[in-house]
C-alpha cells in the first residue's frame, strides 16, 4: 500500500501542502518549474495519485475521524450510533482515533483513511477552532463528502452537523432560577473552544434575561474531564459563594464528581448535568441537557448517502440541532 503523503513530497520538494494538492490535482496555478520539481520528488518517492489506484470504490465504506477521551461518554456514544444508523442503510463505518484531534492529525487520519477508497467521510469532536490551509486543501482533493459534527463552526465550506450549545446550558440555568435558586455555578472545562464558549454564554444569557437582580454567580473551570477535578472545582466555587445551591455541569461527569461535594454543603442542592448518559445511573439521579446523539448520526450518515446517490454532488450542507434538558422527577 503507498503510504506516500503530500505532506512528505511538499517536505520534499521545499513547498506547501497546498502547492503539491494544486499540482498534483490540478486545481490552481503553479509556476511550470515548481510542478516539474513536484512530479520529479512524486515520482522519486512512489507516490500515487489516488484516482490512478482506485480500480474498485468502496460504494459503502464511510471513514470516521475523531477524538479519544478515556472517561467521557459522548464519544463512543456518538460512534455508536454513527455505526447503528449507518448499517440501517446498508454503510459500514470504518474508524480512527486519534487522542486529540486537530488539524495535523485530521489531515493525516483523511489521507489514511482515503487509501481504503472510502465513500466519505465523517469528522467528529474536531478539536481546533479552524481548519488551517493546507488542511482544507487534502481535505478537499480527497474527492468524497466530508461531513464536520458537533464541534465543526468553524469548518466552513464542507456538510456540518452542529448542536446550538448556548441553548443547552440556557434551559438548564433557566430551571435552576425558576426552582428559586440564586446562589449560582458553572462548573466547565478550561479548555476554550467555540463549544466551551457558547455553553458558558448559555449560562450567563439566563442569568441576565431572568429579570431576577439578586442572583450570584461563579464560573469555575476544571484542568481535565473527570470527577475528582469536578469535585475540586466545586469546592473552590463554594469557597467564594458558601450560599450556592444550584449548579450547571459541562458534562455528567463533572456533575458526578461536583454532587457529593454539593450536597454535602447544603440541603438544597440541585445540579444539571449535560449529555444525559451518566446523570439517570447516579446513585442519586439528577436533570441533565440530552444531546440529541441520534438525530447527529442520522443527519451525517443521509448527507454521505445523497452524495453518493446523486446523479451533481449538491452543494454543502449546514444542519443545526437542539439538545433538551430532560428532568428527573
Amino acid at each position: 500500500m503507498n503510504k506516500v503523503r503530500l505532506s512528505d513530497i511538499a517536505k520534499r520538494a521545499g513547498v506547501s501542502v497546498t502547492t503539491v494538492s494544486r499540482t498534483m490535482n490540478s486545481s490552481g496555478y503553479v509556476a511550470e518549474d515548481v510542478q516539474a520539481r513536484i512530479h520529479q520528488v512524486a515520482t522519486a518517492l512512489g507516490y500515487v495519485h489516488p484516482d490512478h489506484k482506485k480500480t474498485i470504490k468502496c460504494k459503502n465504506t464511510i471513514g470516521v475521524i475523531s477524538s479519544f477521551g478515556t472517561l467521557n461518554p459522548f464519544t463512543p456514544a456518538l460512534s455508536a450510533a454513527l455505526q447503528l444508523r449507518a448499517a440501517s442503510m446498508d454503510y459500514y463505518c470504518i474508524q480512527s482515533a486519534p487522542g486529540y484531534l486537530d488539524n495535523d492529525k485530521l489531515a493525516f487520519h483523511a489521507e489514511q483513511l482515503s487509501k481504503l477508497n472510502i465513500c466519505g467521510l465523517l469528522v467528529a469532536t474536531f478539536l481546533a477552532e479552524m481548519l488551517n490551509e493546507d488542511t482544507r486543501t487534502l481535505l478537499h482533493s480527497l474527492g468524497i463528502p466530508i461531513v464536520f459534527l458537533e464541534r465543526a463552526d468553524g469548518c466552513y465550506g464542507f456538510n456540518r452537523v452542529l448542536v446550538d450549545s448556548v441553548i443547552g446550558t440556557y434551559s438548564a440555568t433557566t430551571h435552576l432560577i425558576e426552582k428559586g435558586h440564586r446562589h449560582l455555578a458553572y462548573i466547565t472545562h478550561s479548555r476554550i473552544t467555540s463549544v466551551e464558549s457558547k455553553k458558558t454564554e448559555g449560562f450567563r444569557r439566563a442569568i441576565e434575561e431572568s429579570g431576577c437582580l439578586d442572583i450570584t454567580y461563579t464560573i469555575t473551570a476544571c484542568d481535565h474531564v473527570n470527577p475528582l477535578s469536578a469535585a475540586n472545582a466545586m469546592r473552590k466555587a463554594l469557597a467564594q459563594d458558601p450560599l450556592i445551591s444550584g449548579v450547571v455541569a459541562w458534562n455528567d461527569l463533572l456533575a458526578s464528581g461536583a454532587q457529593p461535594v454539593l450536597q454535602a454543603a447544603t440541603d438544597k442542592a440541585e445540579i444539571i448535568g449535560y449529555d444525559n448518559l451518566l446523570a439517570p445511573f447516579l446513585a442519586t439521579p439528577i436533570s441533565s441537557v440530552e444531546m440529541p446523539i441520534e438525530e447527529i448520526a442520522a443527519s451525517a450518515i443521509e448527507i454521505i448517502d445523497k452524495h453518493v446517490t446523486a446523479k451533481t454532488p449538491p452543494s454543502p450542507r449546514t444542519i443545526t440541532l437542539e439538545p433538551r434538558l430532560v428532568l428527573v422527577d
